[in-house]
Formats: structure tokens, C-alpha cells, sequence
């Protein structure tokens, strides 16, 4: 990834006699040789001579400018702002990933605590799920900590801690805010194409001082969405304040345990109402999201169950759990009824759709968050409600491409929602289960008079007259690791015109994968991706 800062070191003179084997090369095929090269292999190629030099700078070389990482930080987007002057090759920038840093500190501490360190340093908080994917007690090993280990936690924790101290000061004054509403704007006056192809964000957890994990290996679930949301709200304020067009807006839709909430984003959009927040939302053609319900404060047990792994709190006896941890008192249970109930939670994601109206592709991920203490309404229950929301509310007359991933929703909602579109030419589906038969939906997809042609149907549940079971197409690519059903597999797949056309013909199976070790990998694998979080 580029730098954009380069040495300017003295070029290598070679005389005719003494010309570098790889000048003799026709350009097009030292242009090749480039492709493949990476970009330190590339800046030493450049040193070698001049005609070298400007090859490579005039092609492979600027592709490695076009694509940043910065960290959520004020200190990180105001050096990034500092480089894109004009001439830099900071202005080939096009594709920005926004990164929300979580500062957790717990791991450290119970170092120095306990005196241990874990075993394995890449499973530092070991398996929780048996072979059947069921819940244990079984924990990681520790062992030991050397005196050398001991310090280094120590120096580690103070540098952690003052790295989330100057954090949360930079996002209650907003000057996270500020800086990337100037990196925006430096974007807008002096990039390329003074816009941007695509911004995606993401998280990472940083536990052990420059470490940093992923998500879904990041512990606690609760602070990431806060940072999630944090990072959203961050990012959509300053393409609105700098009125810089984007193309393609991915907010965490490939990061595993890594959500946010319709919530959120209906509270964002109440409290920051402007024709310039309208606009920027205009402007995108391109949008992936991943979706969950509101998060809840947590309640009786739960305040364990969702407690950091790392947590003083898990090293209590099962005694003094129950004497610390006090059972929820109806008025908590009802205020947090309330709150779930909140129809904001249902709306927030297609009020969003709906500013989105020069729209062509569409993927929703929804991301399943289960509360024990709650008589709330179920998850696929929610999830119906809030895609027919999508339905009533979203404007998307120039939708081409829709994917839809881990969702529960009605089938006629969601023939609707296709009707109601009619230049699509794409669906994608994925682990979607539909209340009501999938014949008219797909009689739909199939009918000459519309334009599909790519569908992708991997892993169709369909529940009629109160019987579910999952859909089955013949010949199709095996999607589910498992014993090979009788009948076919839960895949499908059809690209073109003419095959489309053709129908869809599945049926269904009563009988769900058995229970076998690539069944269970499965499973762990789908709880990642689509929830709930592990305890």
C-alpha cells in the first residue's frame, strides 16, 4: 500500500554497453513484469534507471496510490491530508478504508493480575463450543509469564491506555471529526477525480500494544458495535460537510461479529437532518450493510454472558457470580421491552434506502442478536417487519443488483419489493428463509417480460402451513458441507438470458443436514457470519 512519501535517491546510470537486461525488454512486456510485482520491488525497479523509472510511475506504480487504510485517528487522517497537494501521488486516491480502532485493555491487565499468559498466542481465548457446537466450559490455557513477558505487558497496558485515553477525548471533541472533514475536503479539491470510487469501513481491536484483531477474534461484542456506530456517524457527517460524491459505501458487511444497528442509523439521520447529507446519499450508486436490531443494555446474566473474556468478572465462582450479579427488576425488563420495541429500530434502514435514489446495487447482511431477558418479538420475526419496511419505504426505481444475506422475511414481501423494482437484473440470496412458498417468487424471476439475468440461491429455508424445510435444487454446486442430500443440493446458480427463462424447478426436504463434523463446521462458521455473538 502506497506511502505516498518516496526518497529521492540518485537513479543508477548505465551506459548503452552496460544497459540493465530488463530495458532491452519491450515495454509491453516489462508493463507485465509489473503487474506482478509488488510495491517495494517496484520502488527498487525504479532506481535503476530513468526510463525504468517512468514506466513504472506512469502505471503499476500509481495503482498502489489509488487504494488507502487510515485509522479513525486524528493524528492518522491529518498526515494523509498532508500529502494530497497537487502533483503528490496521494491524488491518485480512490479507494479509502475507514478503520474504528477499539482500545481494550483487559487482556493485558489480566497479565500483570494473574501473573499468566496464554498458551497460544493466536487463540487467546481458546474454544467455546464443543464438537456439536454446543456451549462449554472449557477454557484457553495460560501458562507462566516470564519476567520479560511481565514488562512487557506492563509498558504495553500504559501505552494502550493512553492511546484509548486520547481516543475517547479526540471523539467527545470531535476532532476525529474535524480532521476527516479535512482529509474530505483536500480529496475533493486536489484527487484525481476530486471524488472517491468507494469508502469501506471496518473495525479492528488492538489488545496487545501494535496488535490488532479482527471482530470476530476481538472478545466482547457490545463496544464494537459502539465503535461501529461511532464510525458511521463520523463518516457520513464529514461527506456531508465536505460534499464529497461517492460511489460504493460498504459499512461492514464483510467483517464477521461486526454490525450496525437500524437504530443507529434512524437516530443519526433525525439528529443530522441537511440537503447536504441528502445530496452526498444521492450521489452513491453502490451500498452494503450490515444490519442488526438495537443493542440493549445488558441485564441479570447477561451482564456475564457479554462481558469481555478477559473480564475480572469470569474468574468469580459460580457463587460469587450470583452474589454479584443481581436478576433484572420488571421495571428494567419493561424499559428494555420498550426500547426494542422502538420502531425507529424498524425504520432506520429503509429511511436510509430511501435518500438512496440513484441506487444500482444493493447488498443487505442482517445480523442475528439474541437477548435472553427479553419477551421482545424473535429475530425472524423483526427481521420480517424490518424488510417490510423496505418495501413501503425505499424509492430504488434504478435498482440493478440485489443481495440479500441471513434474512427471515415474508415471501409475497419480499415479491413486492422485486415488483416494485423493475430494471433489476440480479438477485443474489444467501441463507435466507421465506414464510410462504418460493413458487411465485421465482415464477417471477423467470417471467419473459423482466430482466434477470444472473440468480444465485444458496441455502432457501420455506416455511408453509407451519412446516419449514429447506429448498433443494437438482444438479446445483454443493454450498452446505454435509452428507450429499438425497434428492440434490441447497445451491443454485443460473447465469444468462436464456437460461433464466427457462424456470426454476426445486423441491422441498423435511429433512435438515445431519448432524456430522462438516455440518458443525458449518454451523460455527454461519454463527460468525450471521450471529449471534459467542459468550
Amino acid at each position: 500500500m502506497c506511502s505516498f512519501s518516496f526518497s529521492d535517491e540518485p537513479f543508477v546510470s548505465f551506459t548503452p554497453a552496460g544497459q540493465a537486461p530488463i530495458e532491452r525488454l519491450p515495454i509491453e512486456i516489462i508493463e507485465l513484469i509489473l503487474l506482478d510485482l509488488k510495491l517495494p520491488d517496484i520502488r527498487r525497479i525504479r532506481l535503476v534507471s530513468k526510463t525504468l523509472c517512468k514506466l513504472s510511475s506512469q502505471g503499476r506504480f500509481k495503482i498502489f496510490c489509488r487504494t488507502k487504510s487510515v485509522d479513525l485517528r486524528q493524528h492518522a487522517l491529518q498526515a494523509i491530508s498532508r500529502q494530497i497537494v497537487p502533483g503528490s501521488f496521494a491524488c491518485e486516491l480512490q479507494h479509502l478504508t475507514i478503520t474504528g480502532v477499539l482500545y481494550i485493555t483487559t487482556s493485558l491487565e489480566k497479565i500483570l493480575r494473574l501473573r499468566t499468559v496464554p498458551a497460544d498466542s493466536t487463540d487467546i481465548f481458546g474454544r467455546r463450543e464443543d464438537a456439536l457446537g454446543n456451549l462449554t466450559a472449557v477454557r484457553p490455557t495460560r501458562e507462566e509469564a516470564t519476567s520479560t513477558q511481565v514488562v512487557d505487558a506492563y509498558s504495553n497496558l500504559e501505552l494502550l491506555r493512553l492511546y484509548r485515553e486520547d481516543a475517547a477525548l479526540e471523539r467527545s471533541a470531535g476532532h476525529d471529526l474535524a480532521a476527516l472533514i479535512e482529509l474530505f475536503q483536500h480529496i475533493k479539491q486536489h484527487s484525481v477525480n476530486k471524488s472517491l470510487r468507494s469508502v469501506t469501513l471496518e473495525v479492528v481491536i488492538q489488545r496487545f500494544g501494535k496488535c490488532r484483531l479482527e471482530p470476530k477474534d476481538g472478545g466482547a461484542w457490545r463496544p464494537i458495535w459502539d465503535m461501529a456506530a461511532h464510525t458511521f456517524a463520523t463518516t457520513l457527517r464529514a461527506l456531508a460537510t465536505a460534499e464529497l460524491p461517492v460511489e460504493l459505501l460498504e459499512v461492514f458487511d464483510n467483517v464477521k461479529v461486526c454490525s450496525l444497528s437500524g437504530f443507529h442509523i434512524a437516530r443519526f439521520l433525525q439528529d443530522h437532518q441537511s440537503d447536504k447529507l441528502d445530496h452526498t446519499l444521492r450521489t452513491i450508486r453502490s451500498f452494503s450493510v450490515s444490519i442488526s436490531k438495537r443493542v440493549l443494555p445488558p441485564l441479570g446474566f447477561a451482564i456475564l454472558h457479554d462481558a469481555d473474556p478477559d473480564d475480572k468478572l469470569r474468574e468469580l465462582s459460580p457463587r460469587s457470580r450470583h452474589t454479584a450479579i443481581s436478576p433484572p427488576t420488571p421495571a428494567e425488563i419493561a424499559n428494555s421491552d420498550a426500547m426494542a420495541s422502538d420502531p425507529r429500530d424498524l425504520a432506520g434502514l429503509a429511511t436510509l434506502l430511501s435518500k438512496m435514489s440513484h441506487l444500482e446495487d444493493l447488498d443487505l447482511h442482517r445480523y442475528y442478536i439474541h437477548y435472553d431477558f427479553l419477551p421482545a418479538p424473535s429475530a425472524p420475526h423483526g427481521d420480517m417487519m424490518t424488510f417490510a419496511r423496505l418495501v413501503q419505504s425505499s424509492n430504488l426505481n434504478l435498482l440493478k443488483r440485489l443481495t440479500l444475506r441471513g434474512w427471515t422475511l415474508n415471501a409475497a414481501d419480499l415479491l413486492a419489493f422485486l415488483s416494485a423494482n423493475p430494471k433489476l437484473q440480479s438477485l443474489d440470496l444467501r441463507n435466507v428463509a421465506a414464510h410462504g412458498s418460493w413458487k411465485p417468487v421465482f415464477a417471477h424471476l423467470t417471467h419473459p417480460d423482466h430482466h434477470f439475468n444472473h440468480i444465485n440461491l444458496d441455502i432457501l429455508f420455506e416455511t408453509v402451513d407451519s412446516k419449514s424445510a429447506y429448498v433443494q435444487f437438482p444438479d446445483s454446486v454443493v454450498s452446505i458441507p454435509s452428507v450429499p442430500a438425497p434428492s440434490g443440493t441447497a445451491a443454485f446458480t443460473v447465469n444468462g438470458r436464456e437460461a433464466v427463462v427457462k424456470g426454476i424447478a426445486y423441491q422441498r426436504s423435511e429433512q435438515w443436514v445431519m448432524g456430522c463434523v462438516q455440518h458443525t463446521r458449518w454451523r460455527v462458521e454461519r454463527r460468525l457470519e450471521y450471529g449471534p455473538p459467542s459468550r
